[in-house]
């Protein structure tokens, strides 16, 4: 497992095979079958190693925090590990098949940290989940869009902490609307 992270780290997705793997580990390709499903199993334990790795960390970003904090804790979180780890981060995305109980317990991880820090606004169900999609795809895409270095030229930081403040001002905005109340 920890080859094949690594050679995420160092690649991202594309770079991985079994050929590689058993590079990094010093042993001959037919070997890894006794340990991986081919490639697609080890793919598919690598994304929920990632996976479980990522939610770990959201988790803890939100332990004892709400509100505002919580957002921002989650935030920086998110888009530390996402660009500290850009391959890991590709392989969270996978898509998890409905059958793979293992890899939907290890996507748990990371929705129960977006629900905790939505909670503490007081949404509806509906509008919560809203919420939740709505900060899950803003990390997402400026994640995504520094680690294709997409960013252009300024102050990352500084355009990171003004999205997020835009995404609390309107979650706020949004809990303080009566119909959106719970």
């Amino acid at each position: 497992m920890v080859a094949g992270l690594s050679i995420l780290d160092d690649g991202g997705p594309d770079s991985l095979s079994l050929a590689a793997v058993a590079g990094r580990l010093d042993i001959r390709a037919p070997s890894l079958y006794a340990h991986v499903d081919g490639l697609a199993g080890l793919r598919r334990d690598l994304a929920h190693a990632a996976t479980i790795e990522f939610g770990e960390v959201l988790r803890d970003s939100v332990l004892g925090r709400s509100g505002s904090d919580a957002v921002r804790s989650f935030a920086w979180a998110y888009r530390r590990w996402a660009t500290s780890f850009p391959g890991r981060y590709e392989m969270t995305l996978l898509p998890i098949y409905p059958n793979d109980n293992e890899r939907h317990s290890g996507a748990r991880l990371a929705l129960g940290a977006v629900k905790a820090v939505i909670r503490g606004f007081g949404l509806d169900d509906e509008h919560a989940v809203l919420a939740g999609r709505s900060l899950r795809s803003a990390m997402d895409g400026f994640s995504r869009l520094e680690n294709a270095n997409n960013m252009g030229r300024g102050d990352h930081d500084a355009a990171f902490a003004f999205l997020v403040d835009l995404l609390i001002e309107g979650i706020c905005q949004a809990a303080a609307t009566p119909a959106v109340r719970s």
